[in-house]
Parts: C-alpha cells; sequence; structure tokens
C-alpha cells in the first residue's frame, strides 16, 4: 500500500496526463445567477482514480457503453487509438466537426476511458460501445448492446430536463410510441445486470430530480442498477472531504442511488484534432463517465463480484464526513449507509472502494467463518514472536463486509502478549513484599515460584521448613490461579527441593487463543550456602500445557516449556544485615511445541484452496533476565531496596530490550 502511495503522489505531480488536470483558481456562474469563484478541481485524484491506475487498474477486460450525441467515426483520435469500439449507431446527420454536440459525445467517451500521450480518463484500459440518443430505436439499441457484451455501465450525460418524476410526464417519456417502450424494456433488462449512470441536471436551480436520474423513483425495480451524478467541487481537509460546492443541481429524490463527482476536466480540443490545446469542461456531463470509469476499475479489482455489487461498493465507500445523515438505506444485507437528500451517498472515492469496507472475514476449512478485523490468535509471552514469525511470508484470503475479496497477510491473524516492563514487575514484587523479612529469610531456590505470572501469592511452610505450600491468587478480572508443593530433600548448606506447580494462567503466558492455558510442571532447586554470608541459588522449571484448547482457527496441540534462574548474593556487604544479590534468569517460554493451522493460503496463478500451514512454537530467541538490586535497613523500622534490571530478547522476541529500575521504601510503625 506504501508503494502505491508513493506511486500515486509520483503521477500526480510528474506526470503531465495526470497534473495537466488540476484547475487552480476557476470561476462559474451558475444558472441562478450565483457566481463561484476559486474553484480547486483535479478530478483524477479527488476521485481515487489515480490511485487505481497507480495500483495496476486501469479497466482493462471491461465495456463501458455511453448514449450520448455524436461520435466522429472519420478520424482517429488518439484518446481512443487501439481500443475496440463499437459504434452501434450515429447521430443520423452528423454534425459539422466543431459542433459543440460532436465534442460532447467525445469528452464523455474520454473522461470515462480515454488514454494517449497527452490526456489519460478514469479507466484507460477499458472499451467503448457507443451510440446516439437521437431516437428511443437508438438508445434502446445501445442498451441491448450494452447487455448483450455485458458492458460494466452504461453512461448517459443528457436528460429531459423539463419532466420531472411523476405520471404523466413518466407516460409522456415511455408510453407514447413502440420506440419509447423499447427503451424502457431495454432500460429494464440492462439495469437487471449492469449499472446506469445518469447525470442529474446542471440547473441549481431545480428542486427536484428529473426524470432519468431519478427513475428508479417511479420504477423501483431499477434501483440495484441505477446512480444519479452530480457535479460539485470538493474542498480536503487532509485525506477528507471537508465540504462541496455543487454546481448541479442537487440528489433529492435520487438521494438513495446518488454520487457527487467533480466534473471539471481540462479537454484536448478533440473536436478540432489539436493535441496542444485544452479546454477546461465542467457538468454532471462530466461527472457520471467518472462513476462508470470508476466501475470498470471496480470490475478489474474484483473480477468475481457483480456490477450491482460494485455499484454497492462505489455507493458504501462514498465520503460522507461532511454530511448530516438524513435517511440509511440498506445496501447488502446486513449493511446500511447514511445520505443526504443533498449529496446523496457523498463524493466518489474509488480508493476508498478498493479497500475493505466493514469488518473482514476469513472461511475456515470446516466451513464457518471468522472475523480478521481483529486478530484470531492471542499468544503469550512464552510464545515469543515464534508464531508471526513462522506466518512471515504467508498470505490468507479474506472478504469484507461487501463480499469482495481480498489478500491479507496471514501474520496479522496473530498478536502477542507482552510482559510488563522490569520497572514495573520490580515495584509491584517490592510493594507487596515484607522487605525486612525477605532481607533476613534464608535464600531458597524455589522461593517464588510464580514469578512469571504476576499477581499476588500466599505461602505456608511445615514448623520443619522442609515443605512449602504456595497459591497464587486470582486477579480481579482475570482467571489466573495456581498451587505449587515444593519439598526439601536436603537440609545444610547444600539445600535440593523439589517443586511440583498446578496452574492456569489468564492467557498471558502459555495461551494461543488468550483465554488461558492449564499448566503442570516439575521444578528442582539447588541452594549452596558457601558461609562467610554468601549464597548461591540455581533452580530449573519444565513442564507441559494444553496453550489453552483449541482456538477458532483449529486444536492447538501441547507444547513443553521450562524456565531457569541463578542467583548469586552476599549479606553484609556495606552494612550489618545489608544483601546484595545478582541474578540471571530465563523466565517461561516454550521449549518444544508445534500447531498447524489449516488456512485459505493465497498463491497467486494458483486455484483458490485451504493448505496446512505448520507453526514450530518455540521462539528461536530466548528472554535474558540480568538483575541486581541492594537492600539494607536505614534505620528501625525503615527499609530501603534499589534494584535495576535488564533483559535481552524482551518478551522472547529478538533483538527487543527493555530495562528498568526502581527505589522501593517501606516504613513499618
Amino acid at each position: 500500500l506504501q508503494s502505491v502511495v508513493m506511486q500515486t503522489a509520483d503521477l500526480l505531480s510528474n506526470d503531465a496526463r495526470y497534473f495537466g488536470q488540476w484547475t487552480d483558481g476557476w470561476d462559474i456562474m451558475l444558472d441562478s445567477g450565483q457566481n463561484i469563484t476559486g474553484l480547486e478541481s483535479y478530478p483524477l485524484k479527488t476521485s481515487g482514480a489515480a490511485f487505481a491506475h497507480a495500483a495496476g487498474l486501469t479497466g482493462s477486460g471491461s465495456k463501458i457503453a455511453v448514449s450520448d450525441g455524436q461520435f466522429i467515426t472519420s478520424t482517429s483520435y488518439p484518446e481512443f487509438a487501439g481500443k475496440v469500439i463499437d459504434i452501434v449507431n450515429n447521430w443520423q446527420n452528423l454534425f459539422p466537426s466543431n459542433d459543440p454536440a460532436t465534442a460532447h459525445g467525445t469528452i464523455v467517451s474520454a473522461v470515462a476511458l480515454g488514454s494517449s500521450g497527452y490526456f489519460i480518463g478514469t479507466a484507460p484500459g477499458a472499451d467503448l460501445i457507443f451510440g446516439s440518443y437521437e431516437t428511443d430505436e437508438k438508445l434502446a439499441a445501445v442498451g441491448q448492446a450494452a447487455l448483450a457484451q455485458r458492458a460494466v455501465a452504461w453512461n448517459n450525460s443528457w436528460g429531459y430536463p423539463s419532466l420531472g418524476l411523476n405520471q404523466e410526464d413518466f407516460d409522456a417519456a415511455f408510453d407514447v410510441s413502440f420506440g419509447s417502450r423499447d427503451y424502457l424494456a431495454a432500460l429494464d433488462a440492462y439495469a437487471a445486470y449492469g449499472v446506469v449512470v445518469f447525470a442529474a441536471s446542471n440547473d441549481d436551480t431545480l428542486r427536484n430530480s428529473t426524470l432519468l436520474d431519478g427513475l428508479p423513483y417511479m420504477r423501483p425495480s431499477l434501483e440495484a442498477g441505477w446512480i444519479a451524478a452530480v457535479n460539485g467541487v470538493p474542498t480536503f481537509s487532509g485525506e477528507n472531504v471537508s465540504s462541496v460546492q455543487l454546481l448541479s443541481s442537487a440528489c433529492y429524490e435520487a438521494a438513495r442511488w446518488c454520487l457527487i463527482a467533480d466534473g471539471g476536466w481540462q479537454i484536448p480540443d478533440l473536436s478540432l484534432q489539436l493535441p496542444g490545446s485544452f479546454t477546461l469542461v465542467t457538468g454532471s456531463s462530466f461527472a457520471a463517465p467518472q462513476i462508470s470509469g470508476g466501475l470498470a476499475l471496480l470490475e478489474q479489482a474484483f473480477p468475481g463480484l457483480s456490477p450491482h455489487e460494485l455499484r454497492v461498493r462505489l455507493l458504501a465507500s462514498a465520503d460522507d464526513g461532511f454530511f448530516s445523515k438524513d435517511a440509511y438505506v440498506e445496501l447488502a444485507d446486513g449493511f446500511s449507509k447514511g445520505y443526504s437528500f443533498t449529496y446523496g451517498h457523498g463524493f466518489l472515492d474509488i480508493e476508498a472502494a478498493l479497500k475493505p469496507i466493514g469488518g473482514t472475514a476469513m472461511s475456515l476449512s470446516d466451513g464457518g467463518v471468522v472475523a480478521t478485523n481483529a486478530p484470531v490468535l492471542r499468544t503469550g509471552t512464552g510464545f515469543g514472536d515464534a508464531v508471526e514469525l513462522a506466518l512471515a511470508g504467508t498470505d490468507v484470503r479474506v472478504r469484507d463486509a461487501l463480499s469482495a475479496g481480498f489478500v491479507m497477510p496471514a501474520g496479522a491473524l496473530t498478536t502477542s502478549a507482552w510482559p510488563g516492563s522490569r520497572a514495573t514487575a520490580l515495584l509491584s514484587r517490592d510493594l507487596s513484599t515484607d522487605l525486612a523479612q525477605r532481607r533476613r529469610a534464608t535464600e531458597t531456590a524455589l522461593s517464588d515460584p510464580f514469578a512469571d505470572f504476576g499477581g499476588n501469592t500466599v505461602s505456608l511452610s511445615a514448623p520443619d521448613g522442609l515443605s512449602t505450600a504456595s497459591v497464587l491468587l486470582p486477579q480481579p478480572g482475570g482467571d489466573s490461579a495456581g498451587v505449587n508443593l515444593t519439598r526439601a530433600l536436603t537440609e545444610g548448606s547444600t539445600r535440593l527441593e523439589l517443586g511440583l506447580k498446578l496452574a492456569r494462567d489468564n492467557g498471558q503466558v502459555m495461551s494461543l487463543n488468550g483465554d488461558g492455558a492449564n499448566m503442570a510442571s516439575v521444578s528442582l532447586g539447588l541452594t549452596q550456602d558457601f558461609g562467610a554470608n554468601a549464597f548461591l541459588a540455581l533452580s530449573g522449571e519444565v513442564g507441559i500445557s494444553d496453550l489453552g484448547g483449541a482456538t477458532a482457527l483449529g486444536t492447538s496441540g501441547a507444547a513443553r516449556f521450562d524456565s531457569a534462574a541463578l542467583t548469586l548474593g552476599r549479606s553484609n556487604v556495606l552494612a550489618k544485615g545489608d544483601r546484595l544479590t545478582i541474578g540471571v534468569a530465563m523466565p517461561v517460554a516454550v521449549a518444544s511445541g508445534e500447531t498447524t493451522l489449516d488456512l485459505p493460503v493465497y498463491r497467486e496463478a494458483a486455484a483458490a484452496g485451504f493448505a496446512p500451514v505448520a507453526i514450530d512454537l518455540a521462539p528461536d530467541s530466548r528472554q535474558l533476565d540480568l538483575e541486581v538490586s541492594y537492600q539494607a535497613a536505614l534505620s528501625e523500622g525503615l527499609e530501603m531496596k534499589l534494584s535495576v534490571a535488564h533483559s535481552d530478547n524482551f518478551g522472547n522476541r529478538e533483538g527487543q530490550t527493555d530495562t528498568g529500575g526502581t527505589l522501593a521504601l517501606t516504613f513499618r510503625f
């Protein structure tokens, strides 16, 4: 995506076919007499067409039908060189080559799909079906050709400005002759497959839609295949439209199927074949073919979607943040969109239509579906980055809320818990411990069996001091809990201990699904008293976990985990009764374990299907902790402990580090 954004910026800044469409500070007098000044138009940018081009989309393979004035077949326009152009019919008496009626149909077609060395339209790779609007019979013939050739859009930059949305005007347009009925039948038939795009009137004094842009108001069966196009110039705040200056009629009754696009284009003088001459044109006539071209771009991007589904994408993705919603329409099952009676669904945004709309979801091999707008696997710290690295380089197929297919990095399916910062862990431990008692206590290797869990523990020792039971208390809002039994196998200066632990974490340590995992382990500890107030404590733990059971992507299996710690200490270093310790530790992490995920893997030029992806659950780089602490009694009842800790491969992730220090002071009355 970042590459496409950079290429888009390059096209808009350095390619004359694009920046030639930027017009700054232009003025227009509307039919109402209002003089609008200081307008800035850049339709290839504001519509998102340039983004689509940078992504490699041109509308190749699509056809756009255009009903308009006249298309001169005797002249070879460079904007249409190399295209398949089907002239279904033309105006009976051809206009002179410099007549505006000739230029209009040519410009509309060029905005939709033209391409030359000095001009580029919205879908420059699409082909053209062209016909005249001179008679209803000719209009019907274009609609029939558009349906037969599966054109994605049928563009109409014309209309009946004097006919409104009432039965009398409807009858006048469609029931007066056999040809009119054929035209209506052609609209019905084509709109049942493709998308009819009709330009709204350019008369800003109107307060209602005209008959053709608002036709589904009279004939609701047409709505699924209809878009009304309104002309407006946007103002942006960052990446979003903040306001739109309408230069045509508003949407009104056509609001449910209405879009705005900037119809201000710099057009080469096509009718006179003077490539060096450009003229600014504006109007809903040139907003409509941007929408038609946008449908062609989407058809290339999403070949599995129907034209009606592509229409929904354009309406759903339109920039609508600059107005309040007047009503809502359900565009697809379970997907509604707000619209304005003035601005319809908002401003055309092809870039947004090419991106996921709503949440995304992934099909599962068992026929189920899982949402992927948030991570599916939530691994504990014991996995580190193992799952993410195992999924790196694998892409999966997902669909958005409107059934469009996308490719997503499989690594985005997972997220990992992070251990709390070293400073936070030190402070929590020191402030929840009786520092004086801890300083004077005889060091034992298995004195802190739940160090990796956090939370508070309660310990009870047998009268002979050889057995200890520790309980990890459940935390508010979590389900971590555990019990550990420790038994000294030897006594004296060399103390050997055996520990057995059953625990459930809260998803923070050994879980693949974020819900918590059951753990069972055995630990062995050695404490050596060297005399002269010096000691060594060495411990190791091995265990097995169920990884939290099944995940949304299947069963998780089991894994073996381990941990180790070494502490060297001495008392009476700087003052009587003080204690200095230096410790090195590897916290709990997966030592061995595998699982297999059956994913809808995407492979270019390969058929869609599920494939097993093996996951080695053991992190490549283990976290290594170094801690130095000094504790002393400053006065009667006042204890001080200074601790500094550093971790390499923090969170069992290669290259991550964390350093923290605390100064804890406690006073007992």
